[in-house]
């Protein structure tokens, strides 16, 4: 095997497993914007209809009980900011939109799905700050979306191509 080979393989399950680590996910938002906490899932075989939103693992922020959202439990602070895509649940999707962010909102939300063959436990860090001045959203975008997986790629990316271009 070639040493270009070699080193194309090596960056690529670096980034592979950079991909897949247990890093949380930044979420960026503005005051009084909102912001979509993403909880998606491969569902397969798989009957998948309950998921739950926890922010710093203690408040309720939305409960997803046999494919009916409700906010029976919820936290005094997050009624009427909640929404989640119905049609979508059996997809395995269970994201989250969360309306009028405050500066208080700024932390970790998880979206645990309970299952009797496995327990996904996602984590999004939310970061919440002003919006500049002179930037229009249109309505119902979310704005300033960035995983941490999508950051590094895009900065191991260079590094990859002067790898292979160092090695030809």
């Amino acid at each position: 095997m070639s040493m270009v080979l070699k080193s194309a393989l090596l960056v690529c399950f670096f980034i592979l497993l950079l991909n897949e680590a247990s890093v949380q996910d930044i979420v960026q938002g503005f005051i009084r914007d909102s912001a979509l906490l993403p909880c998606r899932i491969k569902t397969g075989q798989l009957k998948v209809n309950t998921a739950h939103w926890r922010y710093n693992d203690s408040k309720n922020v939305y409960d997803i009980l046999n494919g009916q959202g409700t906010t029976k439990e919820q936290d005094a602070e997050y009624k009427g900011r909640t929404e989640t895509f119905p049609s979508e649940y059996s997809k395995g999707n269970f994201s989250l939109r969360l309306g009028n962010l405050q500066k208080s909102d700024e932390g970790s939300y998880c979206c645990f799905i309970p299952n009797a063959e496995f327990d996904l436990n996602k984590c999004i860090n939310l970061q919440v700050r002003e919006k500049p001045r002179g930037i229009q959203e249109k309505p119902g975008s979310n704005s300033g979306v960035e995983t941490t997986a999508e950051r590094i790629v895009s900065l191991l990316f260079p590094l990859f191509s002067a790898t292979v271009l160092l090695c030809v």
